[in-house]
């Protein structure tokens, strides 16, 4: 038995060194393309003539947009459990990670955290950390038709009536998802059930009931923040962060064309929003290379030369924006983890602090 286990361990070390390697190697290939496209002084004049009021809306939304990520965590977890100004900085240290680590793995830092410093069960993190994802998702898919549909307008003939219509239209569809997730959940646990009994094998697949298991955790932690009339304000919460995000990055973006003669008229939210969210998706692959250089700047080159950009303009405005996005996430992420292990940082829970008072 130890000769098994001590086996698969050495299988996955080697798999995962392998795809380390894989993946850095396709990092350093893109920004070696990538910078081999443009003329680095270009690069250097574009980074140090940034415009300087909207880098700093910019970085100031981005910083905000933890206040309302520290807020929702907090809904979904209890107000008892931990102190807001614990979760915002376990917000700061979740966005670090997640810059850095690829397929988005550094989600788990919030799940570890809660439990290492607050005594938090895994279940409970990964079930409050999966709700906020679900809604983040649906948002941004809703987010994503609707600029979609909005972009079209400059190449095909479609009033601006039929676009308030289908925003309209989508905003409903998507309420209507999150009103329902516990039945749609529901009905996925039905499913998983009926594949268990029909193939009997999947019982002694870990990583199928691992699955199932979580998702009944979720569906019930679902049950319980509809109970406990929270629902709407997490879909709320969920809202204001998308919203501000990409307008975070819009302004950062800004910055760089700005001194390039790009004013605001010429550059539509939507069409910067479909740019950067094909970056962002860029990160949830397991391709995504360390700190995303040169796959996070690749996808979204890709994408700005798709919405009529040309390809020297498309390359800067990816490494300008993703390094200023990195320094701030790294920096603040960094502060976080450092004050959250100080000997004098006293991490005690509202409840604790009621009854000491």
């Amino acid at each position: 038995m130890g000769t098994k286990r001590s086996k698969l361990s050495v299988k996955n070390i080697i798999f995962r060194t392998v795809n380390i390697i894989l993946v850095t190697g396709l990092g350093i290939f893109l920004v070696y393309y990538l910078l081999s496209k443009i003329n680095l002084s270009d690069l250097k004049s574009a980074f140090l003539g940034i415009y300087i009021p909207s880098l700093v809306i910019g970085l100031v939304l981005m910083f905000s947009i933890d206040f309302f990520k520290a807020l929702r965590q907090n809904l979904l977890l209890g107000k008892d459990r931990v102190r807001f100004g614990d979760m915002f900085l376990i917000s700061l240290i979740r966005n670090a990670f997640n810059m850095v680590l690829p397929a988005r793995t550094g989600e788990l830092s919030y799940i570890y955290v809660l439990k290492r410093k607050f005594k938090i069960p895994i279940e409970i993190g990964v079930s409050t950390l999966a709700i906020g994802l679900i809604f983040d998702l649906i948002i941004v898919f809703s987010m994503i038709i609707i600029s979609i549909i909005i972009v079209g307008i400059n190449r095909y003939e479609i009033s601006s009536t039929n676009i308030i219509l289908i925003a309209v239209g989508l905003l409903a569809v998507t309420i209507v998802l999150l009103f329902f997730l516990s039945k749609i959940v529901r009905v996925l646990i039905k499913i998983l059930e009926m594949l268990l009994r029909k193939y009997k094998t999947l019982k002694s697949k870990k990583a199928f009931i691992y699955v199932y298991e979580k998702i009944i955790e979720i569906n019930k932690s679902i049950i319980i923040i509809q109970k406990r009339k929270i629902y709407w304000k997490v879909y709320l919460l969920s809202v204001v962060t998308r919203i501000l995000k990409f307008t975070s990055f819009y302004f950062l973006i800004h910055a760089t064309l700005y001194p390039l003669g790009y004013t605001f008229a010429e550059l539509s939210f939507w069409v910067i929003f479909l740019a950067t969210v094909a970056a962002e998706f860029s990160a949830v692959l397991p391709t995504h290379a360390i700190a995303g250089f040169g796959t996070y700047e690749g996808a979204f080159a890709l994408a700005f030369i798709a919405l009529g950009f040309n390809e020297q303009i498309s390359i800067i405005v990816g490494f300008n924006y993703h390094i200023i996005n990195l320094l701030e996430t790294v920096v603040l992420g960094i502060i976080a983890m450092t004050l959250i292990s100080m000997p004098f940082y006293k991490i005690r829970s509202q409840k604790a602090q009621a009854q000491n008072d």
